[in-house]
């Protein structure tokens, strides 16, 4: 997927052979979805090599839960962008997602999984205590923005951290730049990095959306690093020390 995953499991019954299934499923799903190789499904669709019809169930139910966000997003969420389909912004919060199922199917109370910044966590750390998940600061890379304290929690954030300003409003199909970074928390990973995505791609209008969605919370920053958030997203900050 092109970038780190990290797995941390808190139990005393847990094997290696747990975290390697994990691991083969994240690479797996990379093999399927990754627009970067040619031999992957959605290389072969994009040049015409594929149907829909004969891509298998992954990819059908990766486009049916594309196509569903879309809906639910009012369009600013889309996996379609001048005719080439490209569901990065939907399968990597779909693969910690699988990640999480996994571990938990496994007996697992207590984990943190974390793939390229976007992380959820079940239960507490060694220490009793809960997780803590930085968001990292727009412009300086030795700094975080906040600290979430997370128990069965998601945290995804969308910004311009290390592609530069590569996420597009569907609806003008243009690059959206007034915004540095979006973050999504809520009890799901999948929906919280698909809104992450979609309320950057709204722009002014994503904290508003994010507000009328049970269960979610989110974080912006825009160009001048003035931050802004939505209604009930304090109260899963760490204190300031």
């Amino acid at each position: 997927m092109g970038m780190p995953v990290a797995v941390h499991v808190v139990c005393e019954e847990a094997k290696e052979g747990w975290l390697d299934e994990v691991y083969d499923d994240f690479v797996a799903l990379d093999e399927v979805f990754s627009p970067f190789r040619s031999d992957s499904a959605v290389s072969r669709i994009n040049r015409g090599e594929l149907l829909e019809a004969d891509s298998g169930q992954l990819v059908r139910q990766a486009m049916h839960l594309c196509r569903l966000y879309e809906q639910a997003t009012n369009g600013y969420f889309s996996a379609w962008l001048g005719g080439t389909f490209n569901p990065s912004g939907l399968v990597k919060g779909w693969a910690i997602d699988r990640a999480t199922s996994i571990l938990a199917q496994k007996g697992c109370r207590n984990f943190f999984v974390d793939a390229g910044g976007d992380v959820q966590v079940r239960g507490v750390r060694d220490d009793g205590r809960p997780w803590r998940v930085g968001i990292r600061h727009p412009v300086s890379r030795d700094r975080v923005a906040r600290v979430i304290e997370a128990r069965d929690l998601a945290v995804a954030t969308s910004g311009t951290y290390e592609k530069g300003d590569h996420i597009f409003d569907p609806h003008t199909q243009t690059a959206v730049s007034h915004l540095l970074s979006f973050t999504v928390i809520g009890p799901d990973i999948l929906q919280a990095d698909v809104y992450a995505t979609a309320g950057f791609a709204m722009g002014d209008g994503g904290l508003a959306f994010i507000n009328r969605v049970p269960g979610y919370e989110a974080y912006a920053i825009d160009r001048e690093l003035m931050a802004s958030w939505t209604s009930g997203f304090g109260q899963y900050c760490a204190p300031a020390t």
